[in-house]
């Protein structure tokens, strides 16, 4: 499987439509507002059948939702811990709780324009266990 970024021209990879587009950016920016309910319902239609666009952004953006969630608990913990040793600390670091946000909108971007993502460690582990 050859790595194209949809952007530069490769007779066997057809560049994604607008609706695709919309439909792979939409996956990524609804997490933010009500979690796993875009993707899952693009890959349980026909979107992600037809559109390899469309279930390559899907997939990814399930899985960082899941490692956002990992993410969360730590922070829950961090922030308890460092509640408990130093209260003050606890006005700022409430910011470690939005953190997630920022690649949800970045990737999410990416997918607007018509980009193929790839978010370190997290494609590599769904690609080797074939659920791309």
């Amino acid at each position: 499987m050859t790595e194209n970024t949809f952007n530069t021209p490769d007779p066997f990879v057809t560049p994604p439509s607008d609706n695709d587009k919309l439909l792979a950016g939409l996956s990524w920016i609804s997490q933010i507002i009500v979690p796993v309910v875009m993707p899952a319902i693009l890959l349980f239609t026909d979107e992600s059948k037809r559109s390899p666009f469309i279930k390559s952004h899907a997939v990814q953006s399930l899985g960082l939702m899941a490692a956002a969630v990992v993410y969360e608990i730590l922070a829950v913990i961090v922030y308890a811990i460092a509640s408990a040793v130093a209260p003050c600390l606890s006005c700022a670091l409430w910011v470690l709780f939005l953190l997630p946000i920022v690649p949800l909108v970045y990737y999410g971007i990416k997918a607007f324009q018509g980009q193929e993502v790839e978010i370190p460690y997290l494609t590599k582990f769904i690609k080797d266990n074939h659920w791309l």
